[in-house]
């Protein structure tokens, strides 16, 4: 159902009794035709968030080319000092504690101290979301972050015109009830667990849309001869099983530990360990001896050609890396997880059959032994994930994204 715009008194100003009339200006301050309009939100608390709302905004510029979109961080960059302060404790928390990030997260994942959490950051969150409205103002205002939803919705009602609020669920199966708004217009749920998870906290089933996650489109299976013509270009022997390890932008996960123990000794695979922006693990590992073949890179922008180049990846259980992968049909060795939000991703890759759980060094040497060997465990891992992947997700989720914008585009003109 469409909002109600909200009324505006006219503006009242002297002009002399001979004055010629003026035409009233427009009551709500969007054309009748023109470019769609979409606000992206999204925060910098992990690096998903921006991975998803980069992926959408391509997808809608591909779909649309005259769209205009914006991408903004109330959080860390527009909202407020003591706001900005505490959403910059993600990163640290979580490369010092995971424990304590875990503890934070399920004590915020309760009905009464989320309600809390709102009411004391709520006001300057939706302040900025509210300037952010006013300075661009969107058809759709999209958020791919768990914090935005409810503020973002009170900011629209107040914006003086009918606007959608979206959702887009960048966590895998399980996730925090910041992301199931039920008055949002649609709810993107990345899978079939997720779905059932937002009806059961009472999202309409109608408004909730089993979609995919979100990911840039370049992630897909390798075309016949690519994988080799890949491994050629990245200096790689086209023959050999590839291992791919990543840590996420911030090259975390205990990559050295898993690095050496796939290449201390020889092995019949070679190795590819994605660092990136980690500078000083990147100096550290080029300086080893390996006596498996290993390529160690730093922070790169073509990790779609990485993966299309590997037979397996070694990875923590984030949600964008898992889809990334199924998109590609690369199976997965999930060696780790953050507490909360990332631990029912373990369950779903392991149970799904696309990938295993090897948190130990001994055992992912293991795992990687059985794959590399290109059995029948290998093959019905890579035919699992390109059964689960949602490719195109990022195209889907901005087709929708623009029905609504179109829909209340008509819907502010209606109310000329």
């Amino acid at each position: 159902m469409d909002r109600a715009p909200g009324s505006r008194a006219p503006e009242v100003s002297a002009e002399p009794a001979d004055a010629g009339p003026r035409p009233a200006p427009p009551p709500v301050p969007t054309p009748a035709g023109g470019a769609p309009r979409v606000l992206i939100l999204f925060s910098d608390t992990g690096g998903g968030h921006r991975a998803a709302a980069r992926a959408l905004t391509d997808a809608l510029k591909l779909l649309d080319a005259t769209c205009v979109v914006t991408v903004a961080d109330p959080l860390m960059a527009q909202g407020p000092m003591v706001v900005r302060r505490l959403a910059s404790l993600y990163g640290p928390m979580i490369q010092r504690s995971r424990t304590a990030w875990g503890a934070v997260y399920h004590t915020s994942n309760t009905k009464p101290t989320f309600a809390a959490i709102r009411a004391v950051f709520g006001p300057g969150v939706r302040k900025a979301t509210a300037e952010l409205i006013k300075e661009h103002d969107p058809d759709v205002v999209l958020s791919v972050h768990p914090l935005l939803n409810h503020m973002t919705f009170q900011a629209i009602q107040k914006s003086g015109r009918p606007r959608a609020l979206m959702t887009v669920i960048t966590d895998l199966v399980d996730f925090h009830r910041g992301w199931t708004f039920s008055r949002a217009d649609l709810v993107i749920a990345p899978t079939e667990l997720a779905r059932k998870v937002a009806i059961r906290r009472r999202v309409p089933p109608d408004r909730v849309k089993l979609l995919g996650l979100p990911v840039d489109l370049r992630f897909r299976p390798p075309a016949p001869g690519e994988k080799e013509a890949l491994r050629r270009r990245f200096g790689l022997d086209e023959k050999r099983f590839t291992v791919l390890i990543i840590g996420g932008a911030a090259g975390a996960g205990g990559l050295s530990k898993q690095v050496a123990a796939l290449t201390e000794e020889p092995h019949q695979w070679q190795v590819v360990v994605v660092c990136g922006r980690n500078e000083r693990l990147r100096r550290r590992l080029e300086s080893l001896g390996f006596a498996t073949p290993t390529l160690v890179l730093g922070f790169v922008d073509y990790m779609p050609e990485l993966m299309r180049a590997g037979d397996v990846i070694v990875t923590k259980a984030g949600p964008g890396a898992i889809a990334e992968a199924l998109a590609t049909g690369l199976p997965l060795v999930i060696t780790g997880f953050l507490p909360g939000q990332e631990s029912p991703n373990v369950d779903f890759v392991v149970e799904s059959g696309v990938g295993k759980f090897s948190p130990k060094d001994d055992e992912l040497v293991e795992e990687i032994r059985v794959l590399a060997e290109g059995g029948p465990t290998w093959r019905e891992m890579s035919r699992k994930a390109a059964e689960l992947a949602h490719p195109y997700a990022s195209s889907d989720i901005a087709r929708e994204c623009l029905l609504l914008a179109a829909r209340y585009r008509a819907s502010a003109h209606a109310s000329l």
